[in-house]
């Protein structure tokens, strides 16, 4: 497939995967007879794991090294670096998947209170106001 049909697939566009192929971060694959990029499946599962990795905010300096694993299947020599890498990586998912669910709980008993008010509720039951907006309200 051609760089469109990959970033089609991939759901990045031709100009990042030109990007990261520029900064060494994906491998530049085989070129065709007419000149073109050929994209197989196996690179855009590795575009696809790229966009992921760039969603969660990392680095392209940490990104390139599990994209090169991910599509050479080779590891070598980084196998330490890549195993703390990856555990770091997982703590701080695990983190912000914590956060997140926190969020979306806080959320859902907003949610809960809302649904429950009446016409003449001016409080969301089930909610308590923190002690700074009970004071100001006082003053």
């Amino acid at each position: 497939m051609n760089i469109g049909e990959a970033a089609n697939a991939s759901s990045l566009t031709p100009d990042t995967i030109r990007f990261y192929e520029k900064k060494g971060v994906l491998p530049r694959p085989p070129r065709l007879a007419s000149g073109y990029r050929h994209y197989t499946e196996e690179h855009v599962s590795t575009l696809r794991l790229a966009k992921g990795l760039r969603e969660l905010e990392l680095p392209l300096a940490e990104v390139a090294p599990i994209l090169s694993i991910a599509h050479d299947g080779t590891c070598g020599e980084i196998r330490e670096s890549m195993t703390k890498t990856f555990t770091k990586t997982l703590r701080e998912l695990d983190a912000r998947i914590g956060e997140l669910e926190q969020a979306r709980d806080h959320l859902g008993g907003l949610l809960q209170g809302l649904r429950k008010m009446r016409r003449k509720d001016v409080s969301v039951p089930g909610v308590e106001a923190c002690e700074c907006v009970r004071m100001v309200a006082e003053s």
